[in-house]
């Protein structure tokens, strides 16, 4: 997502999948008229409303201290699609040892030629395979230390570390070291050439998504490590936080939307120059075109604007009120958003590419004017999952190479909740008498993928983009759904703690089971930490029922089984000959076991998870068992979101 499993065309695909397996379904029409006896599928509510969680003690902007900053002067010329630019950066050594070289990712490079690392693998069901018509660079002219008086310190020959067809990270050897608390301003003079529209960013006709654009440091861990990395295809970015002050000069019949506030506007002769300023961000991009027209709106104390091609105006209408409402559940779930605007991009057809991702304070939506008027919320979704990432990787600053899935993951994740705390739960989808849930189309998205590779497998680490997508996404939402299942809402109040907790501190994995432990206990915790950090998987089955008399009662004995290693605790319903219910818990530990009750009346029917809340479960048709035939069909076959996924499933790999 940026918007993905793939993108904005991958979340098309999805929601193709989903209305044809809706209509699918229809062939099963005569069932419908038993579902008034069904109990609904029972989805885990946000938390009860109540005080809103203390934000006082929660880390500002004003509070970041900045590592990496850039004040850059940019000029796009439209007619070669080349950004000419220069500048300082103003780099801080808050490690604790002294750094005597820099690592910088001039990630436009993956774009040179076909040898590169980005190039190199196959998207494989990922974002990005269109063909690159127009090749993209970035050269750097020079780059010098000012206070140090150097000439230029910029390798020109030099190469990715061990890969001489690539370019995208370059290590810069320095004079002197730089030591502990010192700073450094290093000069830099660049031309970027952008590729035709691919993978984020690029140019369309007179459209140019401008991201990844510029030098910029790779991020200064603690120790004083650089956390490098080449542009490879399944990864996004990692970076210190830094204040941006950035000027465009472009054309003057263009609009800009990029990171930051505008500070200033002026228009000179043929050209138009404006200028963006950001505190405590790690990145900046912008796009420029013209052909947007502009809405705007407040929400939160957020100035949201939405820059969309001419004649959209239902789409802008949708995402600006999605964007108002996200603003508004994340600051509640997840700690208030900290700047004071959000600027909304929606490329005009034939710049898909673009769209469908995050930048900070900046998000791409995407699609043409039918997707306004399709029965699904695609751009609901699109823009609720983007803004999410101002989140998840934002706000707490992610490593997306080394864990992808805290970015992609727990956005999906948020993304769910959002859509059904405001729009209705089974509200993705809504065709015929069956609509869909988003959670329910993760689930089906992600069955199978657990023995590809563990969900907190690096980036370069997925075979294929279908891999990636179906595990960083789909996998781990459907995890931290079951953790909301079977925990209590486990899932929700950690990613709650979890935010709040490490805004801009670069969390990991440990930090997120930390928080799980905190909100849910240790079983919640152990439970997450295997199912993201292993290919374990669960699989419930049912696979006896025997009753025997015992004086004036019967003794029930049921048997169930799981399949697989992984270990979640899960509710068996009873219903005996009377139609009595009883409900026992298994804790999920051991590969089967035998749950003795008594009563009345013999069981005649098991129903594992009955209300459907351990979502990890990979096979919903061996949770039932029933002495009498079809006796238990009506209950697990006509529950719509039940049902809606074993025809995604069918449908969509």
């Amino acid at each position: 997502m940026k918007a993905r499993g793939g993108g904005p065309s991958e979340l098309v695909r999805q929601l193709g999948a989903a209305i044809l397996g809706a209509a699918c379904f229809a062939l099963a029409f005569a069932l419908a008229a038993t579902i008034s006896a069904m109990r609904p599928l029972e989805a885990p509510a946000d938390s009860p409303p109540g005080a809103a969680p203390s934000t006082d003690h929660l880390k500002g902007i004003d509070d970041v201290v900045p590592i990496a900053s850039y004040t850059l002067s940019a000029k796009l010329d439209a007619n070669t699609h080349a950004v000419t630019a220069s500048g300082e950066i103003r780099f801080k050594n808050a490690s604790s040892r002294a750094v005597d070289h820099l690592f910088l990712h001039l990630y436009m490079n993956a774009f040179e030629h076909e040898r590169t690392v980005f190039r190199r693998k196959s998207g494989s069901g990922m974002r990005g395979e269109d063909v690159v018509e127009t090749s993209g660079s970035i050269v750097v002219e020079s780059l010098s230390w000012k206070e140090q008086g150097t000439g230029d310190i910029f390798p020109h020959d030099a190469h990715t570390p061990n890969d001489v067809d690539d370019r995208t990270d370059i290590l810069v050897p320095l004079p002197r070291a730089i030591e502990p608390n010192e700073e450094a301003i290093f000069e830099v003079r660049f031309r970027t050439n952008l590729p035709s529209v691919a993978l984020r960013a690029g140019y369309s006709d007179s459209f140019h998504m401008v991201a990844q654009w510029f030098p910029k440091l790779a991020k200064l861990e603690p120790d004083g490590t650089w956390a490098h990395f080449p542009y490879e295809r399944f990864s996004e970015f990692y970076s210190n936080y830094g204040d941006y002050d950035v000027t465009i000069d472009v054309p003057s019949t263009f609009d800009v939307g990029a990171t930051g506030s505008l500070a200033s506007d002026e228009r000179i002769g043929e050209r138009r120059v404006l200028r963006f300023t950001q505190r405590a961000v790690g990145d900046f991009a912008f796009a420029a075109w013209d052909g947007f027209a502009e809405a705007t709106r407040q929400a939160d104390g957020v100035a949201i604007r939405c820059l969309f091609p001419r004649g959209q105006d239902r789409a802008a209408s949708i995402e600006l009120e999605a964007a108002a409402r996200g603003l508004a559940y994340y600051g509640d779930k997840f700690g208030p958003y900290p700047y004071d605007q959000l600027t909304i991009v929606h490329p005009p057809s034939g710049a898909g590419e673009a769209g469908g991702m995050e930048y900070p304070t900046l998000i791409t939506t995407g699609g043409g004017p039918w997707q306004a008027l399709v029965p699904a919320r695609v751009l609901e979704v699109l823009t609720l999952h983007e803004l999410a990432h101002q989140w998840f990787y934002g706000i707490v600053g992610t490593n997306e190479n080394a864990s992808p899935f805290l970015d992609e993951g727990l956005t999906s994740y948020a993304t769910e909740r959002a859509l059904v705390a405001t729009y209705g739960e089974d509200s993705l989808v809504d065709v015929l008498p069956f609509p869909v849930s988003l959670a329910e189309l993760e689930r089906a998205s992600q069955l199978g993928s657990y023995d590809r590779a563990p969900v907190a497998t690096r980036a370069g680490g997925f075979e294929s983009g279908s891999d990636y997508a179906r595990l960083v996404y789909s996998r781990a939402a459907t995890i931290l759904r079951t953790l909301d299942g079977a925990f209590d809402d486990a899932g929700l109040r950690s990613l709650g703690a979890y935010a709040r907790t490490n805004r801009f501190a670069h969390p990991n994995l440990s930090n997120l089971v930390d928080a799980i432990r905190e909100q849910g206990g240790d079983e919640a915790a152990a439970f997450a930490e295997q199912a993201f950090s292993t290919r374990a998987s669960a699989d419930f089955v049912v696979t006896s029922i025997e009753n025997q008399r015992d004086g004036d009662a019967y003794r029930r004995d049921v048997t169930i089984e799981r399949r697989g290693t992984l270990e979640v605790p899960v509710t068996v319903e009873l219903v005996d000959e009377a139609g009595v219910e009883t409900r026992v818990q298994w804790d999920g530990r051991g590969a089967s076991t035998t749950l003795t009750t008594r009563g009345g009346s013999p069981v005649r029917t098991v129903l594992v998870d009955p209300e459907r809340r351990i979502l990890v479960d990979e096979s919903r048709s061996n949770d039932a068992l029933s002495l009498t035939p079809h006796a238990f069909a009506p209950r697990t076959l006509v529950l719509s979101s039940f049902a809606a996924a074993l025809m995604l499933h069918a449908v969509a790999p």
